[in-house]
């Protein structure tokens, strides 16, 4: 049971850090609104994520405080779009999130694969295989919602 808890938190830890870049990411695509993004996101992961509006709101403040996104209208529809600054912050998380995958993708094959050695690297292009990602994904269960909002009312 402890085992299930810890990869929920795991979970809940990697979905809030590629929020902000998932977020970014939907505005450049096309301007919105945060509700617009939250039902993307729960259409994107099949009904697996559906991030809270506590979680995306004070995201999209931030962005907009740190210049990578503006809004136009009033409080509760507001339309965000992206900044050239936001375009440069997304192109430059994209590479950072490749990498983190890449660096994921080894670590994970290394464990699968029973590789004692673990400085041991992957050739060039080796990636997860689909049953791999399918497990890893099932693993990571999106469904557990009632962390987040917890945490989001807690404020952390």
């Amino acid at each position: 049971m402890e085992e299930s808890t810890d990869n929920n938190k795991m979970c809940t830890e990697i979905r809030r850090a590629f929020l902000k870049y998932v977020v970014l990411k939907i505005i450049k695509e096309n301007p919105t609104h945060g509700y617009d993004i939250i039902k993307t996101v729960e259409l994107r992961s099949n009904g697996r994520w559906t991030p809270s509006a506590g979680s995306i709101y004070p995201i999209l403040e931030k962005l907009e405080s740190k210049g990578f996104i503006r809004s136009e209208g009033i409080e509760r529809r507001k339309v965000y779009t992206i900044t050239p600054k936001g375009v440069a912050g997304l192109d430059r998380m994209t590479q950072e999130k490749l990498e983190l995958l890449n660096e994921m993708s080894r670590i994970v094959n290394n464990v699968i694969e029973g590789d004692d050695n673990s400085d041991a690297e992957m050739k060039d292009g080796d990636t997860l295989n689909g049953n791999q990602k399918s497990k890893a994904a099932h693993d990571c269960d999106f469904q557990n919602q009632e962390e987040e909002e917890e945490n989001d009312k807690n404020g952390r």
